[in-house]
């Protein structure tokens, strides 16, 4: 009985990190593609575009790993969870 109880804990577990891990795939991509398009934008207007501070395998893992606070620190401070420079 405690072991069928351990391996449903386990397996909701896991089903979660599975879900917070793909939302997190799911932020990075979009606000990538987001960014992207500012920049872009950015750079046609003349403007200066800052260039990428991390090596993209450890943004994309700082991407997954807190996209909820990512997310919350945009929503509040310019009202979109994907904030980028042309949303100030």
């Amino acid at each position: 009985m405690a072991h069928r109880i351990l391996s449903r804990a386990v397996q909701v577990l896991v089903l979660t990190a599975v879900i917070y891990l793909v939302l997190g795939l799911g932020f990075h991509f979009a606000w990538k593609s987001a960014l992207e398009a500012c920049q872009q934008a950015r750079e046609a207007a003349g403007e200066f575009v800052e260039p990428e501070v991390f090596w993209w395998p450890i943004g994309l893992v700082f991407d997954v790993l807190y996209w909820p606070v990512y997310a919350w620190a945009n929503f509040y401070h310019d009202g979109t969870p994907l904030a980028t420079p042309c949303t100030h």
